[in-house]
């Protein structure tokens, strides 16, 4: 009897040691993500697309807390101490915040990529959002020409009395007065840009930016292998797979590593002043982009959203990339991503923004 008894503590231990290490080497990977971020795409692309791991090592860690609540209580502080650490990253990706109703002074302002829209149904659909939000600020990202002259797109922007400003792929309707000319923002890219303009928005001088950041450049081919290295994840494809997304996600890291300096450049350069931000990032909230930008600017989500919002939802991709950010002055009192509109292959992302009180 003590023999059997002595294998069946060996095999215990045995077992406890090899998930402990399961433990540990998931904790350091989640560290590894967010310290991911921290590091320009410019000198390491590849690096930073660890923070798309951000989610799966967190669940792991969070089901660990659970498998050691049940086996082994005194080892819980483990993957505790690993939440612990990135909790902040955590509510990042995930914020939980209470419900509120906006006042009658919040602003209402939108960033939509339009990409996928290419009918005229969809079209359609696009000014029924547009009629039900009446948004006072609203960043198009890929504008089509075929919506910008539709007539019910047209006789809506003049009954809601908007002032237009038009880029390379962008489309700006701002309640408000627009002050001066148009600023070309400058950065090394391959096809995306940013442009920006000062508008008159009660009675102070906004900086608003709209963004379109270097695109993944991902096919539908591309996005079907993925979803098929996904869900059969056989060796040959998850290294076909991993190869091809390893190079296009990479490349365009590397863009937006210094496009998002130069953002960050523009935001330090008008310090103290009002200041909106937004577009299509095509980065996550774990990434060099967000968090450099979350630095400088509240991320109106993470203040005011609930939930993972994925503003991109395509062949097994499920990612937040289109943000809305805003300097210290206003308050995000609402922001929420309304995934009740299919017309594009993003979802718009909605918030109300309320000035603060000097």
């Amino acid at each position: 009897m003590p023999r059997k008894e002595n294998k069946s503590h060996g095999l215990t231990r045995l077992l406890v040691g090899l998930f402990l290490g399961a433990n540990i080497c998931t904790v350091m990977l989640l560290w590894l993500t967010v310290v991911s971020t921290f590091i320009s795409p410019n000198e390491y692309p590849t690096l930073s697309l660890l923070g798309l791991f951000f989610p799966i090592f967190m669940a792991i860690d969070i089901a660990f807390i659970f498998f050691w609540i049940i086996f082994r209580f005194s080892l819980v502080w483990v993957p505790v101490l690993g939440l612990a650490v990135v909790y902040g990253y955590a509510l990042d990706y995930c914020p939980v915040n209470s419900a509120n109703t906006p006042s009658d002074s919040a602003i209402c302002v939108v960033t939509y990529n339009l990409g996928g829209v290419l009918t005229g149904d969809e079209e359609k659909d696009v000014v029924g959002f547009l009629k039900e939000k009446h948004p006072d600020i609203v960043c198009f990202q890929e504008m089509n020409g075929s919506l910008m002259n539709k007539p019910e797109f047209l006789q809506f922007v003049d009954s809601m009395h908007y002032n237009k400003v038009i880029g390379r792929g962008k489309y700006i309707l701002s309640r408000f007065k627009v002050l001066g000319d148009t600023l070309h923002i400058d950065y090394p890219t391959r096809s995306n840009s940013s442009m920006a303009c000062w508008i008159d928005c009660l009675g102070d001088s906004l900086l608003l930016v709209s963004n379109h950041l270097e695109s993944n450049a991902l096919s539908d081919s591309d996005k079907t292998e993925y979803k098929g290295m996904i869900l059969e994840p056989e060796r040959e494809k998850v290294e076909h797979g991993g190869r091809l997304l390893k190079r296009k996600l990479g490349g365009a890291a590397y863009y937006r590593g210094a496009q998002t300096d130069t953002l960050c450049a523009l935001i330090d350069r008008n310090a103290g002043k009002s200041i909106i931000m937004c577009g299509d990032f095509n980065d996550t909230p774990i990434s060099y982009t967000y968090q450099k930008l979350a630095k400088r600017l509240d991320n109106t989500f993470r203040k005011s959203g609930r939930g993972v919002g994925f503003t991109y939802r395509q062949s097994g991709i499920y990612v937040r990339i289109d943000h809305i950010f805003c300097s210290k002055d206003w308050q995000s009192v609402k922001c929420y991503v309304d995934d009740g509109i299919g017309a594009s292959d993003h979802f718009p992302v909605v918030a109300y923004l309320q000035k603060k009180r000097q």
